[in-house]
């Protein structure tokens, strides 16, 4: 978990406008300048704030434009469409246009409807699933790191890059725990089993940094209307970072009640997990429970953070 990761679905407001009245204008002329006459047919603030999108009707179509309130969450954006987007081929947007100054970009509309937002038959959950693995393994195969986090639009690193699994991984939950100790939110219990998991981080050791989506799960899967997987959307917090990163936030907690959906997703992906990386996922299962936790209490999204709390009680028996 970090700032990227501290919920699941964003919520959707249609025909809400969300561009900022102050930059209507300018942005409207840009989008026009690059796709042609357009204007607002939807939009979506999202819940964390950092950013809003709206749909865009344009003569031959449909894109997104993106707002976004700071710009290194812009750069991360930005350069995981121009990097590691063409990773998944036509199941990604393609970035159609990034414009600094007023900090937004382009994208073009896949095909589809977010997954999360549709109930399908068991088979054919199992069958998205499954697609949805072997996208995610031409994107860990793609190319790898010199170090672990985030990037700028230029590749550089933003803030200290580190380039040990083990201390990177060791860092983020340590920092996790501290904010949940500070803030009261963790009981004895619990930190028992964040500790237990602490105790697996040596498995990390030689890991290598791979470019990772780091918010991969059906909030941002995309299928058709037959139920066919068509790709996934918003790169905002790719970085490079440990692979089982991207098994590990998945918006229903699958991992602990679909092993079906997660047997599907491995089988795609092309190979079961190996021990070291079994251990691997067990610590990334916690971490994101742990963040669930700090940030769903400090955020009032407690139905989050109580579901954070059930799994780490589910993790405390399979870390024995």
């Amino acid at each position: 978990m970090n700032k990227c990761d501290e919920i699941r679905a964003d919520d959707a407001i249609p025909g809400e406008p969300m561009i900022p009245t102050d930059k209507v204008e300018e942005i409207l002329d840009w989008c026009t300048s690059v796709v042609g006459s357009c204007e607002v047919v939807s939009g979506d603030m999202r819940f964390h704030g950092r950013s809003a999108v709206c749909r865009l009707q344009t003569s031959s179509g449909h894109c997104y434009v993106k707002i976004y309130q700071q710009k290194p969450s812009w750069e991360i954006e930005v350069h995981g469409y121009e990097q590691w987007a063409p990773a998944f081929g036509n199941h990604a947007p393609r970035l159609l246009a990034a414009h600094e100054e007023t900090l937004v970009l382009l994208v073009s509309e896949l095909p589809g409807t977010i997954m999360e937002k549709v109930q399908l038959p068991t088979r054919r959950e199992r069958v998205v699933w499954h697609a949805a693995g072997r996208a995610l393994a031409g994107l860990h195969d793609f190319t790898v790191g010199a170090y672990f986090g985030p990037c700028g639009r230029d590749g550089a690193p933003v803030g200290t890059p580190m380039s040990d699994a083990r201390e990177y991984v060791s860092a983020e939950l340590e920092r996790w725990t501290e904010s949940g100790i500070r803030a009261g939110y963790l009981n004895d219990e619990e930190l028992t089993i964040i500790r237990t998991a602490q105790d697996l981080v040596p498995a990390f050791a030689g890991e290598r940094p791979v470019p990772c989506h780091r918010d991969y799960c059906t909030a941002n899967w995309l299928i058709t209307g037959d139920g066919i997987w068509s790709g996934v959307i918003d790169f905002e917090c790719s970085y490079w970072d440990v692979r089982v990163a991207d098994f590990s936030r998945y918006p229903d907690w699958e991992w602990r009640t679909r092993p079906d959906l997660l047997e599907a997703f491995f089988e795609g992906y092309g190979r079961p997990l190996t021990a070291e990386e079994e251990q691997q996922r067990l610590v990334a299962h916690t971490q994101y429970a742990l963040g669930a936790i700090v940030w769903g209490c400090g955020y009032s999204f407690h139905g989050f953070a109580e579901e954070g709390r059930q799994a780490l009680r589910h993790l405390a028996d399979l870390l024995g």
